[in-house]
């Protein structure tokens, strides 16, 4: 397709195909007397959804070390005997309960002194990672290439009155 637009540009457009698919390429060419610019654009679907799944596994991760960091905090409370009717103590076990619960009694826990070494903490702790790491390997497998778009410009430019050409070629990722 040739198009003349105001200031005498010409656009060369290749490949305007208005067909679904998941890659895309197109190429654009603007000429005027002296100069001419050649854009390449590829559009890549699929990679735009690799990418969201790239995110999705960030969010995994970010939530698995805010949980580890709670169960962390809950097992060395209890391992140095921190009163539990305290506002902070009070605060941790009551969150972090909730994902021990699962865990209890399944095994006994050692206590001494006033110290308890809660291996169901540990245990949770250990099949959280497991968990989310399985679920984020899946989403990862899924996600394997983030870049979506590439856009290469190649511009030329003649000086008629010197005779001499020059060429510039740059590209870029989003």
């Amino acid at each position: 397709m040739l198009e003349i637009r105001e200031g005498g540009f010409m656009i060369d457009n290749q490949n305007n195909n208005s067909i679904p698919v998941d890659r895309h390429e197109e190429t654009v060419i603007t000429q005027q007397p002296g100069f001419a610019v050649t854009e390449q654009v590829s559009y890549d679907a699929a990679a735009e959804r690799r990418m969201s799944m790239f995110q999705i596994t960030r969010i995994f991760y970010t939530l698995l070390s805010l949980l580890e960091v709670l169960l962390g905090m809950r097992f060395f409370l209890k391992l140095i005997a921190a009163n539990p009717e305290s506002g902070f103590a009070w605060f941790i076990y009551g969150i972090s309960g909730l994902f021990v619960m699962p865990f209890t009694d399944l095994v006994s826990n050692w206590a001494t002194g006033g110290s308890l070494l809660e291996v169901t903490t540990l245990i949770a702790m250990v099949v959280y990672v497991l968990v989310f790491w399985g679920m984020a390997r899946v989403f990862r497998i899924l996600a394997d290439h983030p870049i979506a778009r590439s856009v290469m410009r190649t511009t030329h430019q003649q000086n008629n009155s010197t005779g001499t050409n020059r060429t510039t070629r740059t590209v870029r990722r989003d």
